[in-house]
């Protein structure tokens, strides 16, 4: 790889990291550079790209028998491209990701952070206040959102577009820069230091994703467990009822009434699992694959929360492959499985299922290939470090 893309969301670090990437792996930075590239292409003063800069597209621009924006998305386009071309190269921002497309030597990373921690940040990276810093960042959100919805449609901030989603929220850009850094070379460093914290990693898949595998390479990498199936066997070893009964309710959506109805099966599943899961969560040097296990745990710092994610024709080709099912049943099965897991989990936990937020980390499976697991190893193994050192600093 010789071209990193950064996608952000405002606030969460993606132009520091972006920075401190290009000054470790000695790469040329485009950020604000690129719009200058951007107007030699098209022959126009910067000032002219810098007001439709990542800005929402007017109706009336749009009217115009020779809207200014056609200028600038080409101009980016091309200046892009040929960044891409000459590689060692970072580019951030302005749909860059979706302007070079698939390029087999791009790494595509996105920063993501809840809406409160990015406003706290900006205020005190700023110096203004929360209210400010608040305000701004609503604008900023709503400017890119139009942005981005206009010229590269809704699913382009999807997770399912990029290599890997940071929530700086929950991992250190330090650690960011590292992945990345690692990622890029394809170097893994072996022993980041000692841990003391029990090993907890929550593992959350799409059907299709090529999760089957991950989970028990993952294990072997790291020394842990996996519990998947297993928690169903413990689960209903505890309830006195049999495999076969905990499965007609394990992660099935229910409603309110037989959610917290007394004494019914799905009450007693949900409440056994999360006991399950903290039981073998302080035992440590578990991986919990599925069930709302990063819910369960969501409070223990030890706890490092991973999504693995691919795009929908790789996951059809893969179901189609495992489960020996024509492509119009795969795509039923994969559109089933969505349904099920986003309705339990937010009818169980009044989360969103999907969202980059409730984890650490949301991986690509089907872009990485095996680097994945290099990636979610190195990536917990630094997190487990941190929560050491602070464990012990307190």
């Amino acid at each position: 790889m010789n071209v990193i893309t950064i996608s952000r969301e405002y606030g969460a670090g993606g132009g520091e990291a972006a920075r401190r990437l290009a000054q470790t792996l000695g790469w040329e930075l485009l950020d604000r550079e690129l719009l200058h590239q951007a107007a030699q292409v098209e022959h126009v003063p910067d000032a002219d790209l810098e007001l439709l800069d990542e800005k929402a597209v007017s109706l009336a621009d749009r009217l115009r028998l020779h809207p200014p924006y056609q200028k600038y998305i080409r101009g980016l386009t091309e200046a892009a491209r040929q960044a891409a071309a000459k590689g060692n190269v970072i580019l951030v921002g302005r749909g860059t990701r979706q302007l070079l497309g698939d390029l087999p030597n791009a790494c595509h990373v996105r920063l993501v952070a809840s809406k409160d921690w990015r406003v706290q940040r900006m205020a005190n990276f700023e110096g203004v206040s929360v209210e400010q810093a608040l305000a701004k960042c609503l604008e900023i959100d709503h400017t890119r959102d139009r942005f981005t919805r206009y010229f590269f449609g809704a699913e382009a901030g999807a997770p399912e577009q990029y290599d890997v989603v940071f929530n700086t929220g929950r991992i250190a850009l330090d650690d960011v820069v590292a992945c990345v850094t690692a990622l890029v070379k394809g170097a893994w460093p072996v022993e980041l230091g000692q841990q003391l914290v029990p090993h907890v990693l929550t593992l959350s898949r799409q059907l299709g994703a090529g999760d089957t595998g991950l989970a028990p390479t993952l294990a072997g990498r790291l020394g842990m467990r996996v519990y998947d199936r297993e928690l169903l066997e413990q689960e209903a070893l505890r309830l006195g009822v049999t495999a076969q009964e905990i499965e007609q309710v394990d992660e099935q959506p229910s409603g309110i009434f037989q959610r917290f109805r007394s004494g019914s099966l799905q009450q007693r599943y949900f409440e056994v699992l999360g006991q399950l899961m903290n039981e073998l969560a302080t035992r440590g040097n578990v991986i919990l694959v599925g069930r709302g296990g990063n819910r369960f745990l969501r409070d223990r710092p030890e706890a490092f929360h991973v999504r693995s994610v691919a795009s929908m024709p790789i996951r059809i080709q893969r179901v189609m492959e495992h489960r020996w099912v024509r492509e119009q049943q795969a795509k039923n099965l994969i559109s089933q499985s969505d349904t099920q897991r986003q309705l339990f989990f937010s009818r169980t936990f009044g989360e969103d299922w999907a969202s980059p937020l409730e984890y650490h980390l949301v991986v690509n499976l089907g872009r990485l290939g095996p680097a994945a697991v290099d990636l979610i190893a190195f990536a917990a193994e630094a997190h487990w470090v941190r929560v050491t050192k602070k464990g012990g600093d307190g």
